[in-house]
């Protein structure tokens, strides 16, 4: 449980507040994850990925890509023998992913929403999503679609902050440094007051662990990451 003295005001999920939401900070959302974590975000999707265990030529689905930081990395995990396939709803976002990655001939870029994935039970080797399930409007139909789409022995990987973090000095920067990075880098300090709101009421790692569980996947684990502040949490799908 977050500790009692954190204000658990409910956050709002409506779709088109998170899209405008994303849409409006898509230009300097890179910048604002390398100064809001001295770049260690990047180490910790390289670790999410490998959580997937995947060969070269799988397919994977990259849920809520953003930018695209994980497609580039699972693009060079699965080789030009595999496909990448990236979702986001927002437009913004995936435009910056398009551009960053245009070389990258294995990702294929969709928009789409996250709660009805326009893909084939069963049609990906594994399905990640990365600093994205705090914003969907149900958590549990996020987490039914990337078991649904995932084959049969393929892992769902979830990477996210987490609201049972015991760490003060990381409730202080969220809550208040944070906003202020927000407000220089990207003149939206709104945004990053929400990514407190939305932490703090977030489910545990241990919840979407037990999500995962009661929707059938095996070898469930979570895996601690900045000082507890970040969470990987894993479930391979049975054949």
């Amino acid at each position: 449980m977050v500790s009692s003295t954190h204000n658990l005001t409910a956050v709002s999920k409506a779709p088109d507040e998170i899209s405008g939401m994303f849409n409006r900070i898509a230009k300097t959302y890179d910048l604002m994850n390398d100064c809001m974590t001295g770049g260690l975000h990047r180490q910790w999707k390289i670790k999410a990925c490998k959580a997937l265990q995947l060969q070269p030529g799988n397919t994977v689905l990259d849920v809520c890509t953003g930018t695209g930081d994980l497609a580039a990395v699972l693009s060079k995990i699965v080789g030009r023998d595999g496909l990448v396939t990236g979702i986001d709803f927002s437009e913004s976002m995936l435009a910056i992913a398009q551009n960053r990655f245009s070389n990258l001939a294995n990702i294929h870029w969709v928009q789409g929403d996250a709660l009805v994935l326009p893909f084939n039970d069963n049609q990906f080797h594994g399905s990640i999503i990365s600093f994205g399930l705090r914003n969907v409007a149900s958590v549990h139909q996020a987490l039914s679609e990337m078991i649904r789409v995932t084959r049969p022995g393929g892992w769902v990987v979830n990477l996210d902050t987490t609201s049972d973090c015991k760490n003060p000095l990381i409730w202080f920067y969220f809550s208040s440094l944070m906003p202020r990075l927000g407000k220089i880098l990207s003149r939206d300090p709104k945004a990053y007051q929400y990514l407190f709101q939305s932490t703090q009421t977030f489910e545990t790692p241990a919840i979407i662990q037990s999500y995962l569980e009661e929707m059938g996947l095996i070898h469930t684990q979570k895996i601690a990451l900045g000082f507890g502040s970040v969470s990987i949490q894993i479930g391979q799908k049975p054949n």
